[in-house]
């Protein structure tokens, strides 16, 4: 392979459409094809916002850090800033597509959603989208966001409301899940902290003095939320971006392990191999 593309994974910017900056976006599968190209849909991409695809028509897929999530209408995806995907045939299914940048919701509805963390729930069935009540608060986003005569002032406060309550009755729809991780307050600042700095720090005792806890705690409220030790979702952090690395840019083995915070290239492969039962080249073959 000639590698041509020795940078991590090219972000994709949030272009709002000209005086919507900051305002939530509602447009169609359709539209934006048509506006950009199926060109600009073909790459791996990391999008600096958020979106959510809800498809009305056809059936589609749409990779999402590795995983395969099935579009059918009625469903609803949640995509967040950071995480790596790649559209499938955008010409087999149409739907809704609601667009807005990093930072616009409230801290307190940010948390609640897991909005920044790429744990947070992220995929709906049909069933679950309509038990909370998508189809209703979707049709009002788009017809609000058409709306030119409501002042922007205005306009855009209503369109923040609406989504906020969107998100947090899917939240609530996912906290019924049998699998689903608690809100504890203890692991919600856990979860934040390690999105934040998992590249710089991979020792528990680290995340525990950040927080003001023992060890012991932390491992308590990890548990409690989500059956898993402290140790284990930092490496399941850790290793998710060091496969994004692996599998969408051209970085060497080294430079990924210099990125995700290894300084040696030996201790990066030993470490990868030990808990994806591979090497990182190994691993690399086999994702591309």
């Amino acid at each position: 392979m000639v590698n041509v593309r020795q940078q991590p994974i090219s972000p994709v910017a949030y272009q709002p459409p000209e005086g919507k900056a900051g305002e939530v976006e509602a447009t169609t599968i359709a539209s934006m094809l048509e506006r950009a190209g199926a060109a600009a849909f073909a790459d791996v991409q990391r999008p600096e916002f958020h979106f959510l695809l809800l498809p009305t028509s056809g059936t589609g897929t749409h990779m999402l850090d590795f995983t395969d999530h099935l579009l059918t209408p009625g469903s609803v995806l949640w995509v967040r800033p950071g995480q790596v995907q790649r559209w499938g045939d955008l010409a087999a299914y149409d739907g809704r597509v609601v667009i807005f940048p990093a930072g616009l919701l409230d801290p307190g509805t940010a948390e609640l959603t897991g909005a920044s963390s790429p744990d947070g729930a992220r995929w709906w069935s049909p069933e679950d989208a309509v038990a909370a009540g998508v189809p209703a608060l979707a049709e009002e986003i788009a017809d609000l966001a058409a709306d030119e005569a409501m002042p922007r002032s205005l306009r855009a406060p209503a369109l923040t409301h609406l989504l906020a309550a969107l998100l947090l009755r899917l939240t609530a729809q996912a906290s019924s899940r049998p699998d689903a991780p608690s809100g504890s307050e203890a692991w919600l600042a856990f979860r934040d902290l390690l999105e934040a700095q998992h590249t710089r720090h991979h020792d528990v005792a680290w995340y525990a003095a950040r927080l003001g806890w023992s060890t012991r705690t932390l491992a308590r409220a990890t548990r409690a939320a989500t059956g898993r030790t402290p140790k284990e979702l930092v490496d399941e952090r850790v290793l998710l971006e060091a496969r994004r690395l692996l599998a969408h840019s051209d970085l060497s083995v080294a430079r990924v392990g210099e990125t995700i915070g290894f300084d040696d290239a030996s201790n990066f492969g030993a470490w990868f191999r030990l808990r994806d039962g591979r090497t990182p080249a190994a691993f690399r073959t086999s994702a591309r």
